[in-house]
């Protein structure tokens, strides 16, 4: 058996090499790397959606509170504003709450990916792809989230997740 540095054999030093390449190249990962990928993901989307929703219930971190939020519905059209700041602030604020928790990720995931939805038909319909960019860029996320799951360190794990 030829030795290569620091006494470890070629062949395994070829295929940690090989490891690497695939791993950096994308076309490899363990089951734990997705879970554990997925987590920064998850949390800053709840983090966007926990202080974009407080803004419109409760006026924190600068917004509008919930007159503001109706009276910026009204203003786009929505019949029944008092309604769709409801659903839109629970979309948002509970939304992010339990995507942080990670408590039904993907329905809350779901959530916001509607109120994101309305969102670029609506409040953004004229602003184009430049300017719109971070809400897809959201909305793209939480396809993600719905497709793959929460990740680790969620309150509510599936027995099976935690036994792969």
């Amino acid at each position: 058996m030829v030795e290569g540095m620091e006494g470890v054999p070629v062949e395994a030093a070829g295929q940690a090499g090989r490891r690497w390449r695939g791993w950096l190249l994308g076309n490899r990962t363990s089951p734990g790397a997705c879970r554990w990928g997925l987590v920064p993901l998850r949390l800053m989307v709840g983090v966007i959606f926990f202080v974009h929703g407080s803004q419109k219930a409760f006026g924190w971190f600068g917004g509008s509170g919930f007159d503001g939020t109706v009276q910026m519905l009204s203003g786009l059209g929505f019949p029944v504003s008092q309604l769709f700041a409801v659903l839109l602030i629970a979309g948002e604020l509970g939304g992010g709450v339990l995507l942080l928790l990670g408590v039904a990720p993907r329905l809350s995931a779901l959530a916001i990916a509607t109120v994101m939805t309305v969102a670029l038909l609506t409040a953004h319909r004229h602003d184009g792809f430049f300017r719109t960019h971070l809400q897809q860029m959201l909305l793209a996320a939480c396809v993600t989230i719905m497709v793959a799951g929460g990740g680790a360190l969620s309150l509510l794990r599936s027995r099976r997740a935690e036994g792969e």
